[in-house]
């Protein structure tokens, strides 16, 4: 079953990473932190075939310091998923409570500071597992550990068990039911004068991947958790029964396996990650697989250099002053160049403010525009976000 587990993850969050970063239609917010959760997956998993090997042994063959480096990433790691799993709450939060102020601050540059700062918190919370992980050798075997100090008052095993599920699961989970409990309200509460159909139906698909998602890894984890609090109330030196034993091989193995669910859960939620899937299976170019997806939340801004091959500006009227607006409707707002046909002429379309753009049914457009990838743009033109 591990070994399963292990194939299955390491394919999907490979596969994952791979179209995200090479279809540019992908290259959205979310799905930015989704490639952090991806690569956090992935080292969590790559800790299976050691720890395979040291069941199939029954001893660790790899030394001290690789002990330590397994202990650490793996401790990195499984924090670092709740981590971003908590961003992606702040994330959807941000898109749909304040779709004002989000394009300011849902930017590349912005998600890559917070996705560095998630892994370098990560990783000093983690200090400990690095100070104390090592190899511990006794007459007939070799097993590695972590050699936690003691105190009178309380063992070190149980501070950082308590340590890792505070910080690592507890208070993210709180953050998460906070995030979302305020989402649901804003969509629920929203009217039909504030957001269009298309837009409240993108948030909508967006928010329920991010949900699920985030749903199965609580359904996962929590088991795991239960087990390794309930070791704080088991007296130390007490044999444990081959059902405990089987209980807590089980809850390890559903942690592992919430992994290599992420990509299916993508799969099944997104169609652009199913279309992606499909194409990156079959060897598709780039520009093919671009044309069959439709825009998605905060597509990434082209680099300037392409903006230079466009032509001129349009300006869109907004309320009561011109606004200039980024073409590509994607879900939550920053977008790429859109393409007119008319007149056999390249028309840029850049964005000055990142203000929520609508124009209104009572401007005139003289032919329909179209996206790059051949697909028609809509009259409305109002940022999202995944």
């Amino acid at each position: 079953m591990y070994a399963l587990v292990c194939i299955v993850g390491l394919l999907g969050n490979t596969l994952v990473i791979y179209v995200v970063i090479r279809y540019s239609k992908m290259q959205t917010v979310t799905n930015m932190y989704i490639v952090n959760l991806a690569v956090a997956d992935e080292c969590f998993l790559i800790g299976i075939p050691f720890l395979f090997a040291t069941m199939f042994l029954e001893f660790w063959p790899f030394g001290n310091a690789m002990c330590k480096v397994y202990m650490t990433t793996t401790s990195i790691n499984q924090i670092t998923s709740s981590i971003f799993l908590t961003i992606m709450s702040a994330d959807r939060y941000v898109a749909v409570c304040h779709p004002i102020s989000s394009p300011r601050i849902r930017t590349p540059f912005i998600s890559k500071i917070v996705s560095l700062t998630a892994w370098t918190v990560s990783a000093l919370l983690m200090v400990p597992v690095f100070m104390y992980a090592s190899t511990m050798e006794s007459a007939d075997t070799n097993s590695c550990n972590i050699l936690w100090p003691e105190s009178e008052n309380v063992s070190g095993q149980t501070a950082f068990t308590l340590y890792s599920f505070i910080l690592g699961f507890a208070i993210p989970l709180i953050l998460i039911f906070i995030f979302y409990f305020l989402v649901i309200r804003k969509l629920k509460t929203v009217g039909p004068k504030n957001r269009s159909k298309e837009k409240k139906k993108s948030h909508r698909k967006v928010t329920k991947l991010v949900l699920t998602v985030i749903t199965v890894y609580v359904l996962c984890w929590l088991p795991y958790w239960i087990t390794q609090v309930a070791l704080i109330f088991t007296p130390p030196k007490q044999c444990q029964s081959s059902f405990t034993i089987t209980v807590f091989l089980l809850a390890g193995c559903l942690s592992y396996s919430n992994s290599a669910m992420n990509p299916i859960l993508y799969a099944f939620l997104s169609d652009n990650f199913k279309k992606s899937f499909l194409k990156a299976c079959t060897c598709a170019a780039g520009k093919e697989v671009n044309a069959t997806l439709h825009m998605e939340n905060s597509v990434f801004p082209r680099k300037q250099k392409d903006h230079n091959k466009l032509g001129n500006t349009l300006n869109v009227p907004g309320k009561g002053n011109n606004r200039m607006y980024n073409g590509h409707d994607d879900e939550d707002g920053e977008a790429g160049p859109l393409v007119s046909r008319a007149d056999h002429s390249t028309t840029g379309i850049t964005m000055a403010s990142r203000s929520n753009v609508t124009m209104s049914s009572e401007v005139r457009v003289p032919e329909p525009t179209a996206l790059k990838n051949g697909t028609r743009s809509s009259t409305i033109l109002e940022p999202a976000n995944l």
